[in-house]
């Protein structure tokens, strides 16, 4: 695989690598109470436990998509007005979501209610500035994906911020199953429709749009309105609903996705593989959906106390870590590419010891072997760090000095761009 990186003066450049520089921060703090938790040394406060799950969600996960989001639809930027609205959103979110993450960590409820508000309007704005583009970029499946995805996340922001504004007022205006409709939102309908879209992206050549991608998006985004809306509002049969729309579209992702698993080389130190590996994960992790919200329908798990433990975290690491963290391990290894790597070894390290790691991780859970969760957590902790490690200092390099634009692997003679 021929791999690129950021060019210098492309547009948007600097605002990707300080978003993926300050996601990489953030996401320190995800991993070290990860490490510490997986140990049992200390009960963790849930205010411990929320900043885990947000450093990762949002200071992690959102910074890079927002990246993501300027590589994809950036290209040929020439609006000085447009360019600067982007530079101040990305400063905004780069500065916004570790102060959101510390206010969760503070356990002040004050705090999370009005720090969270910079961070949705970081992301409304982001939001804003994708439906500027659509008229000023080739509309692709990826890019579909995308909007659709930040649109869902929006959504699900929303809800996000109304909850902290509700419990810093202590009042009860939303509906029961707010925190339900949160989850659902920025899990089901925004992470998969993203996982998908960076996997087409740099897997496939898709010149532009296709029925079959644009079904696949739309079930998606239809399937994750109607979770979202069914656990809002706790209407069964939307939960129910929800299921069909998920199988057909992740049919349509293995037969439209699979053939490109057979030219990845998973030996060689490439992004590809990163790539490579979401599909699968996207594909079991929406089937472990399937059963946890099928348990929910027929009352099997009529409380949320007798969902499986191992359920839930086979859950959302197949997500977080599988989907998510391999997707945005691959992109950033492409975009600090250099002549001269900084530590050449560590893509060995990220790539099986953070997914060996987790594999072994929830496998432990599913088994009852609570003792082995002692080593596989630092087995995926510290290869997370090696990475965190890994690619800040590679990316910090690549201020001063010009790289090639973003390339994909050949296919019959031809590369593919961002």
């Amino acid at each position: 695989m021929q791999e690129g990186n950021v060019r210098s003066g492309a547009p948007y450049s600097t605002e990707i690598r300080w978003l993926f520089q300050a996601g990489l921060l953030v996401f320190v703090v995800t991993v070290s109470i990860g490490i510490l938790n997986g140990f049992h040394f200390v009960t963790l406060p849930r205010q411990v436990l929320l900043t885990h799950v947000h450093a990762g969600t949002l200071g992690w996960i959102t910074l890079g998509v927002i990246a993501t989001c300027l590589w994809l639809f950036g290209e040929d930027e020439s609006a000085p007005r447009s360019r600067r609205a982007m530079q101040w959103l990305s400063l905004l979110a780069a500065i916004a979501v570790p102060v959101y993450v510390l206010a969760f960590l503070s356990g002040n409820l004050l705090a999370r209610a009005i720090f969270g508000i910079p961070v949705l309007v970081a992301i409304v704005g982001v939001l804003g500035w994708l439906i500027s583009r659509i008229g000023q970029v080739r509309l692709t499946v990826p890019r579909l994906a995308v909007l659709a995805a930040i649109a869902t996340l929006v959504i699900g922001s929303t809800i996000g911020v109304l909850i902290q504004l509700e419990l810093a007022s202590k009042s009860a205006f939303l509906p029961e199953g707010a925190i339900g409709g949160h989850v659902t939102a920025q899990v089901v309908g925004y992470l998969v429709l993203i996982g998908m879209a960076i996997s087409e992206w740099r897997l496939k050549d898709t010149p532009g749009l296709t029925w079959p991608g644009i079904i696949q998006v739309g079930l998606l985004f239809l399937g994750g309105v109607l979770i979202t809306i069914g656990a809002l509002l706790n209407v069964q049969a939307l939960l129910g609903a929800f299921i069909p729309a998920e199988l057909a579209a992740v049919i349509i992702y293995c037969v439209r996705l699979g053939p490109q698993l057979r030219r990845v080389d998973w030996l060689a130190p490439t992004s590809e593989r990163h790539f490579g590996l979401v599909v699968p994960y996207l594909v079991l992790n929406l089937a472990l959906l399937i059963w946890l919200i099928a348990g929910v329908v027929t009352k099997t798990y009529a409380r949320i106390e007798l969902i499986p433990l191992w359920l839930i975290f086979a859950f959302d690491h197949t997500m977080f870590i599988g989907v998510m963290s391999n997707s945005l391990f691959g992109l950033i290894q492409q975009a600090s590419r250099s002549d001269e790597r900084f530590w050449p070894w560590a893509e060995q390290v990220v790539f099986w010891g953070m997914n060996g790691g987790m594999i072994g991780f929830v496998l432990t859970l599913a088994t009852d072997q609570r003792q082995l969760e002692k080593l596989f957590t630092p087995i995926m902790g510290g290869s997370i760090l090696v990475g965190i490690i890994t690619y800040s200092v590679r990316l910090q390099r690549l201020r001063g000095g010009a790289a090639p634009a973003p390339t994909l692997p050949r296919q019959r003679g031809r590369e593919i761009p961002a």
